[in-house]
Protein backbone atom coordinates (compact mmCIF):
# COMPACT_ATOMS: atom_id res chain seq x y z
CA UNK A 1 0.00 0.00 0.00
CA UNK A 2 2.77 2.42 0.91
CA UNK A 3 4.57 1.52 -2.33
CA UNK A 4 1.47 2.38 -4.36
CA UNK A 5 1.13 5.73 -2.61
CA UNK A 6 4.77 6.61 -3.09
CA UNK A 7 4.53 5.57 -6.78
CA UNK A 8 1.47 7.77 -7.27
CA UNK A 9 3.19 10.66 -5.51
CA UNK A 10 6.30 10.20 -7.63
CA UNK A 11 4.22 10.16 -10.86
CA UNK A 12 2.37 13.29 -9.81
CA UNK A 13 5.59 15.15 -8.97
CA UNK A 14 7.24 14.00 -12.20
CA UNK A 15 4.45 15.28 -14.41
CA UNK A 16 2.34 17.89 -12.64
CA UNK A 17 -1.08 18.39 -14.18
CA UNK A 18 -4.17 20.40 -13.47
CA UNK A 19 -6.70 19.01 -11.04
CA UNK A 20 -9.28 18.96 -13.83
CA UNK A 21 -7.05 16.72 -15.96
CA UNK A 22 -6.49 14.31 -13.09
CA UNK A 23 -10.21 14.22 -12.35
CA UNK A 24 -11.10 13.71 -16.04
CA UNK A 25 -8.69 10.81 -16.40
CA UNK A 26 -10.07 9.26 -13.22
CA UNK A 27 -13.62 9.53 -14.56
CA UNK A 28 -12.63 8.10 -17.93
CA UNK A 29 -11.08 5.08 -16.27
CA UNK A 30 -14.23 4.53 -14.23
CA UNK A 31 -16.75 5.25 -16.98
CA UNK A 32 -15.27 2.78 -19.41
CA UNK A 33 -15.71 2.55 -23.14
CA UNK A 34 -19.41 3.40 -23.17
CA UNK A 35 -18.84 6.74 -21.48
CA UNK A 36 -15.96 7.58 -23.83
CA UNK A 37 -18.09 6.81 -26.87
CA UNK A 38 -20.96 8.97 -25.63
CA UNK A 39 -18.62 11.86 -24.84
CA UNK A 40 -16.96 11.49 -28.25
CA UNK A 41 -20.38 11.51 -29.97
CA UNK A 42 -21.36 14.70 -28.15
CA UNK A 43 -17.98 16.35 -28.79
CA UNK A 44 -17.90 15.47 -32.50
CA UNK A 45 -21.39 16.74 -33.27
CA UNK A 46 -23.50 19.85 -32.90
CA UNK A 47 -26.27 21.14 -30.71
CA UNK A 48 -29.06 19.38 -32.60
CA UNK A 49 -27.43 15.98 -32.26
CA UNK A 50 -26.72 16.56 -28.58
CA UNK A 51 -30.27 17.77 -27.93
CA UNK A 52 -31.93 14.77 -29.57
CA UNK A 53 -29.58 11.94 -28.55
CA UNK A 54 -30.86 9.91 -25.62
CA UNK A 55 -28.06 7.34 -25.48
CA UNK A 56 -25.36 5.40 -27.30
CA UNK A 57 -24.35 1.76 -27.40
CA UNK A 58 -21.45 -0.04 -29.07
CA UNK A 59 -22.54 -3.31 -30.65
CA UNK A 60 -20.13 -6.10 -31.58
CA UNK A 61 -19.83 -6.66 -35.34
CA UNK A 62 -22.12 -9.22 -36.88
CA UNK A 63 -21.39 -11.37 -39.88
CA UNK A 64 -20.06 -9.25 -42.73
CA UNK A 65 -19.37 -6.13 -40.65
CA UNK A 66 -15.76 -4.96 -40.53
CA UNK A 67 -15.77 -3.54 -37.03
CA UNK A 68 -17.89 -2.40 -34.11
CA UNK A 69 -21.19 -0.66 -34.78
CA UNK A 70 -22.30 2.48 -32.97
CA UNK A 71 -26.00 2.48 -32.07
CA UNK A 72 -27.37 5.94 -31.30
CA UNK A 73 -30.76 6.29 -29.66
CA UNK A 74 -32.72 9.44 -30.55
CA UNK A 75 -35.96 10.96 -29.32
CA UNK A 76 -38.10 11.10 -32.49
CA UNK A 77 -38.70 9.25 -35.75
CA UNK A 78 -37.93 12.43 -37.67
CA UNK A 79 -34.46 12.58 -36.09
CA UNK A 80 -33.83 8.93 -36.93
CA UNK A 81 -34.43 9.84 -40.57
CA UNK A 82 -32.40 13.07 -40.44
CA UNK A 83 -29.44 11.52 -38.68
CA UNK A 84 -29.49 8.43 -40.92
CA UNK A 85 -29.16 10.67 -43.97
CA UNK A 86 -25.92 12.08 -42.49
CA UNK A 87 -24.43 8.82 -41.20
CA UNK A 88 -21.31 9.07 -43.40
CA UNK A 89 -20.56 12.51 -41.95
CA UNK A 90 -20.91 11.15 -38.42
CA UNK A 91 -18.65 8.17 -39.24
CA UNK A 92 -15.97 10.55 -40.55
CA UNK A 93 -16.23 12.82 -37.49
CA UNK A 94 -15.91 9.90 -35.09
CA UNK A 95 -13.00 8.40 -37.05
CA UNK A 96 -11.27 11.78 -36.86
CA UNK A 97 -11.85 11.72 -33.08
CA UNK A 98 -10.13 8.32 -32.90
CA UNK A 99 -13.22 6.09 -32.83
CA UNK A 100 -13.55 4.33 -36.19
CA UNK A 101 -16.83 2.44 -36.49
CA UNK A 102 -17.85 0.29 -39.42
CA UNK A 103 -21.42 1.52 -39.26
CA UNK A 104 -23.82 3.74 -37.31
CA UNK A 105 -27.40 2.75 -36.62
CA UNK A 106 -29.98 5.23 -35.39
CA UNK A 107 -32.87 3.90 -33.36
CA UNK A 108 -35.90 5.44 -31.74
CA UNK A 109 -35.52 5.48 -27.98
CA UNK A 110 -38.19 3.80 -25.91
CA UNK A 111 -37.44 6.25 -23.15
CA UNK A 112 -37.35 9.72 -24.69
CA UNK A 113 -35.61 12.51 -22.88
CA UNK A 114 -37.90 14.41 -20.57
CA UNK A 115 -38.24 18.04 -21.46
CA UNK A 116 -38.40 20.65 -18.75
CA UNK A 117 -41.88 21.64 -17.66
CA UNK A 118 -43.37 24.08 -20.14
CA UNK A 119 -44.28 27.53 -18.88
CA UNK A 120 -47.91 28.11 -17.95
CA UNK A 121 -48.61 30.07 -21.14
CA UNK A 122 -46.72 29.23 -24.29
CA UNK A 123 -46.45 31.41 -27.34
CA UNK A 124 -49.48 30.90 -29.54
CA UNK A 125 -51.83 30.07 -26.68
CA UNK A 126 -53.25 33.59 -26.63
CA UNK A 127 -57.02 33.91 -26.41
CA UNK A 128 -58.44 37.30 -27.43
CA UNK A 129 -61.60 36.77 -25.40
CA UNK A 130 -59.64 35.87 -22.26
CA UNK A 131 -57.29 38.82 -22.64
CA UNK A 132 -60.15 41.29 -23.15
CA UNK A 133 -61.76 39.99 -20.00
CA UNK A 134 -58.56 40.76 -18.10
CA UNK A 135 -57.39 43.89 -19.95
CA UNK A 136 -59.44 46.83 -21.17
CA UNK A 137 -58.18 49.36 -23.68
CA UNK A 138 -57.85 53.05 -22.95
CA UNK A 139 -60.04 55.58 -24.77
CA UNK A 140 -56.93 56.73 -26.67
CA UNK A 141 -56.22 53.19 -27.92
CA UNK A 142 -59.86 52.70 -28.96
CA UNK A 143 -59.79 56.03 -30.85
CA UNK A 144 -56.52 55.04 -32.59
CA UNK A 145 -58.04 51.75 -33.73
CA UNK A 146 -61.14 53.53 -35.04
CA UNK A 147 -59.01 56.07 -36.99
CA UNK A 148 -56.81 53.36 -38.51
CA UNK A 149 -59.78 51.21 -39.55
CA UNK A 150 -61.94 54.09 -40.88
CA UNK A 151 -60.50 53.83 -44.41
CA UNK A 152 -61.03 50.08 -44.67
CA UNK A 153 -64.02 48.58 -46.50
CA UNK A 154 -66.94 47.80 -44.21
CA UNK A 155 -66.51 44.04 -44.79
CA UNK A 156 -63.00 44.17 -43.27
CA UNK A 157 -63.39 46.92 -40.71
CA UNK A 158 -64.90 44.80 -37.92
CA UNK A 159 -62.42 41.91 -38.23
CA UNK A 160 -59.37 44.19 -38.46
CA UNK A 161 -60.46 46.30 -35.50
CA UNK A 162 -61.07 43.11 -33.50
CA UNK A 163 -57.57 41.88 -34.37
CA UNK A 164 -56.04 45.22 -33.40
CA UNK A 165 -57.86 45.21 -30.07
CA UNK A 166 -56.62 41.70 -29.42
CA UNK A 167 -53.09 42.80 -30.27
CA UNK A 168 -53.23 45.75 -27.87
CA UNK A 169 -54.66 43.53 -25.14
CA UNK A 170 -51.96 40.93 -25.68
CA UNK A 171 -49.19 43.53 -25.54
CA UNK A 172 -50.59 44.94 -22.33
CA UNK A 173 -51.01 41.47 -20.79
CA UNK A 174 -47.43 40.53 -21.69
CA UNK A 175 -46.09 43.77 -20.18
CA UNK A 176 -48.05 43.06 -17.01
CA UNK A 177 -46.45 39.58 -16.73
CA UNK A 178 -42.92 40.99 -17.14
Amino acid sequence: MADELSEALHRREASPSALGDVFSSFLEERAGAAGRVTRAWYAANGDIERAHTTGTFVREPRRGEAGPVLVVYVDSKARVTDFSANREVYLARLAHAGLPFSKIEFRLSRYPRREPQAPAREKGSFSPAASRAQVTLTAEEEARIERMCATLPASLREKVSEAMRASYCRQRAERAVE
